[in-house]
């Protein structure tokens, strides 16, 4: 049996009277609402307790309404209910303990200033339905959700077993927990599927396709039409350059020399509305997911495999419907013309990144076994090779260009990790940005912004990829946070914050403490977002940017693809909502990035978990005050080390300089300095690793 508790309690029956405010309600009525076993004297006390605030008026003969007289904000719990904001002004206030009882994080609350300049929560007011995911334990005769995003266990009924783990919806909250029912059993913990699902549960995004779904699409026509409007590139030198292990590709390049020494340059990219037609079950599935998630181990796509692998990707020796963007360049990388339309090409190579980095290195057509997508030796054409060397010399020169113009570059690892059949991490590979990547990259760019320019000439509404300026107190914070790993930058007040910022990313290229000062110039940047409103993108310099290079995972490029189609056949477009397509855009693609980051969080826990005890040499990328965040050098796995574990001294937090120093020998330990630890132990439903610091490396 559950525990009284008298304030969650209270918070219940004063939200009866703040949905009701022009009903009365007797003593009956209220212990009927609350539905607690409790008797009279306690739940006398708590009526008072209300009355007394002023909450509601004790009309005699056990009867109460709700008090008219008093006036009240109107907040929202935030930031693992340490905070609320005032819905209208967005002023921040701290909260106390017993004010958040029987609160969750992103309830909606009725508030109000006392005297002493405290926040009071008088009444919820609303509560979204959430959805949360944990893993079920058998405590006392209770059953008990664990692990979830809360800061309380929830007890469900239903039925499961010890160490399912599930999703529940709160129903109630009347004793110390709130009560929840079981909607879905996910399978078990110990099961790498079922983790990755319940990631995907947790941040609501779909994992599969209905067989509606699947049905429609299998029944789309692989037959490749000549159509009027469509131009014929196909004997023209086209290629792909993508990760070894990719499945889809929905970009390709061509190349042709013209007579005059100009260069005509294609970017293609995969023509999805010729299949995915608007407001078909397709089209709105698509829109519905608005983008496809990288997980650590999978890819969970936002078209069916037989448009996003095979109808839509651009595979070698393969006819295929492209929206292309042709661009005439001088030998100085001088754009002469350009031209939009939509084309039929066949790729003459599948390239992977690696390839084409080895014929970029070396200038040679014969590639060695261990560069090549196959394993054994491979030989690219002549053309091919002469065509990537003057693709990568425009796109050097397009980088140095965007560069003046005030684009940020950043050049943070990430880590892949390599699962067996049964999905466990075996090993990990570093994901480093090298010249073929960058070729890639530029032409793309700049496909986007031509595009970009072409939809909004003549005020035409359009999609722009948005980034605003950073916020003054964040870059204020970086600033101090950059100084004391002893860098001395100036980046508040100044003219140009984006040479400023690139000068300090040059400045800690190939230091140990790389990889956590990105994080933080990361973290000091507004979020890039989908809108109808341009303000420009600040991190790439760009005054007219959208996303039109990845339609087979990302839904903005689809609504581009069919805008500048509009443009080219000089048909008005269509009347509709689309800054609201972007606002849902732009909330998927979060939660996408969520949950990629939390599969990552997971294989890290689950590959170190088989290294207890191991040592790695590591380096300080976090501090609070239950002690030091450490990255191991080599996998980039991160976990904590607790003030216990800290050799030679008793450690306590310095909020101010960020690090923690020993009360006896006033050592330091401070961002990015480098230390030998060891794997004491993990944990999987926590999804956390803790280290034990051996030594500091100097």
């Amino acid at each position: 049996m559950q525990k009284i508790n008298s304030e969650i309690l209270e918070r219940k029956i004063t939200f009866l009277f703040f949905e009701n405010p022009k009903r009365t309600f007797n003593v009956k009525q209220i212990k009927y609402f609350i539905g607690a076993k409790i008797n009279d004297q306690e739940f006398f006390k708590i009526l008072f307790s209300i009355a007394r605030k002023g909450y509601i008026v004790d009309g005699g003969r056990g009867k109460y309404t709700y008090n008219k007289n008093k006036k009240y904000l109107v907040g929202k719990i935030n930031r693992r209910l340490k905070h609320l904001i005032d819905i209208d002004t967005s002023t921040e206030f701290k909260i106390s303990k017993k004010e958040k009882a029987g609160l969750l994080q992103d309830d909606i609350v009725y508030y109000w200033i006392d005297k002493k300049s405290k926040i009071r929560i008088a009444s919820l007011k609303h509560r979204e339905l959430t959805k949360y995911v944990g893993v079920v334990k058998k405590e006392n005769g209770l059953t008990l959700l664990k692990n979830t995003s809360l800061d309380t266990d929830i007890l469900v009924r239903g039925k499961c077993e010890e160490n399912d783990m599930v999703c529940a919806h709160i129903t109630d909250w009347k004793y110390s927990l709130p009560e929840g029912k079981i909607l879905k059993i996910i399978g078990n913990k110990q099961d790498t599927n079922t983790q990755i699902h319940a990631i995907l549960e947790e941040y609501n995004l779909p994992y599969y396709f209905s067989k509606n779904i699947e049905k429609e699409a299998s029944k789309i026509s692989k037959e490749i039409v000549k159509e009027k409007n469509r131009k014929d590139l196909r004997d023209t030198l086209t290629f792909t350059i993508d990760p070894a292990d990719a499945k889809d590709f929905d970009d390709a390049l061509s190349f042709k020399k013209l007579k005059n020494n100009n260069f005509e340059i294609g970017i293609h990219i995969a023509d999805v509305t010729h299949y995915v037609k608007e407001n078909t079950l397709l089209d709105k599935e698509a829109k519905s997911r608005a983008t496809s998630v990288y997980l650590s181990d999978r890819v969970v796509p936002m078209l069916p495999e037989t448009l996003s692998n095979d109808l839509c990707s651009l595979n070698p020796n393969e006819d295929k419907n492209v929206f292309s963007v042709l661009v005439e360049i001088d030998s100085k990388s001088n754009i002469i013309s350009t031209e939009f339309t939509k084309s039929l090409i066949k790729s003459d190579e599948r390239m992977s990144y690696e390839e084409a980095q080895f014929v970029l290195k070396n200038n040679k057509d014969k590639l060695p076994p261990e560069v090549t997508i196959t394993g054994k030796s491979k030989k690219v054409s002549k053309e091919i090779c002469e065509a990537l060397l003057t693709l990568n010399s425009i796109a050097i020169s397009l980088k140095q260009k965007r560069k003046k113009k005030g684009s940020v570059f950043f050049n943070k690892e990430e880590v892949r990790f390599v699962v067996d059949k049964k999905g466990e991490p075996i090993d990990y590979s570093i994901k480093v940005q090298k010249e073929a990547n960058h070729l890639i990259e530029e032409f793309m760019l700049l496909a986007n912004v031509l595009v970009a320019k072409k939809i909004k000439e003549k005020n035409r509404t359009a999609v722009f990829r948005i980034h605003d300026y950073p916020d003054e107190e964040k870059i204020l914070e970086l600033e101090r946070f950059v100084r004391n790993l002893g860098y001395n930058v100036r980046l508040s007040n100044v003219k140009d914050i984006n040479t400023a910022l690139n000068a300090l990313l040059n400045a800690v290229e190939n230091k140990p403490e790389k990889n956590v000062v990105d994080m933080m110039v990361i973290r000091s940047m507004s979020k890039a977002k989908y809108s109808i409103n341009n303000i420009g993108h600040f991190g790439l310099g760009f005054n007219d940017y959208t996303h039109f290079t990845s339609p087979i995972r990302r839904y903005p490029d689809v609504i581009v693809h069919r805008l500048l189609e509009k443009v080219l056949l000089e048909k008005p477009p269509k009347k509709e909502d689309l800054e609201s397509t972007c606002l849902h855009c732009s909330k998927m693609e979060e939660l996408a990035t969520k949950a990629e980051r939390a599969s990552t969080k997971f294989m890290q826990v689950k590959y170190m978990s088989k290294r207890i005890n191991e040592k790695f040499e590591a380096v300080v990328s976090g501090v609070n005050e239950r002690g030091l965040f450490v990255e191991i050098k080599s996998s980039k796995c991160e976990g904590l080390v607790r003030m216990k574990d800290i050799p030679n001294d008793y450690f306590i937090y310095d909020h101010k300089n960020l690090c923690v120093v020993g009360q006896n020998t006033h050592e330091e330990y401070c961002l990015g300095d480098e230390v030998l630890i060891k794997v004491v132990g993990t944990d999987l439903d926590k999804k956390h690793i803790d280290f034990k610091i051996l030594e500091r490396k100097e």
